[in-house]
């Protein structure tokens, strides 16, 4: 654990076309503004460590929290939309810690996946766009969802854009991306079979 304090990281050139950061507190501002009080820091980071991301919660200190993005993820064709629902899932494990749950020791104890529900309707979305681009990199493991030791093959391959198919079915624009298209909304029966849990 100590190498993720904050001096031992090197520095990583961001390939996004956006701030990691700046999402972060984007996000944070919008469905977290209650952690304001709790939640003095939100540093985050890139490091090749197998979850997709993670949070430290308190690492730094009280209130100051580590959020560690994959390597995957910093390429240039990474939409936005990805990313912000990833920060969401992450802030979550603030709000709606791991617990003993029915016997069992949970990181996503039912009401994280109420939460991340409510504030991430597009996740069906976003995981869409993950296992489309990442899937020869990365296994969905009883640990979460992992990347591979051999990422670095992707980094040169296209990734697709932020527009799955949609089942528009007549429906509004506004309705299926509110906002001004800024999240995209579907329906949960949109795809053929579940999606595995969104455990990153």
């Amino acid at each position: 654990m100590y190498r993720y304090q904050p001096l031992l990281f090197q520095p990583v050139p961001t390939l996004l076309r956006f701030s990691l950061s700046e999402t972060m507190e984007e996000v944070r501002a919008a469905h977290f503004a209650d952690l304001e009080v709790e939640v003095e820091e939100v540093e985050v980071r890139i490091a090749a460590e197998p979850p997709l991301a993670s949070i430290f919660n308190g690492f730094m200190g009280r209130g100051r929290h580590l959020v560690v993005f994959h390597p995957v993820l910093n390429h240039p064709q990474t939409p936005i939309e990805v990313v912000r629902f990833i920060c969401k899932h992450e802030l979550t494990h603030i709000v709606r810690p791991p617990h003993v749950h029915e016997g069992r020791f949970e990181m996503h104890p039912p009401e994280f996946w109420e939460f991340e529900a409510e504030i991430g309707p597009e996740r069906h979305a976003v995981w869409a766009w993950i296992n489309a681009n990442l899937k020869r990199c990365a296994r969905n493991t009883a640990r979460g969802y992992r990347v591979t030791r051999h990422w670095q093959a992707s980094r040169e391959t296209p990734r697709t854009p932020y527009t799955p198919s949609l089942p528009f079915n007549g429906e509004r624009w506004e309705h299926i991306c509110p906002d001004d298209g800024a999240q995209l909304q579907l329906p949960p029966d949109w795809v053929t079979r579940p999606l595995p849990a969104a455990r990153l």
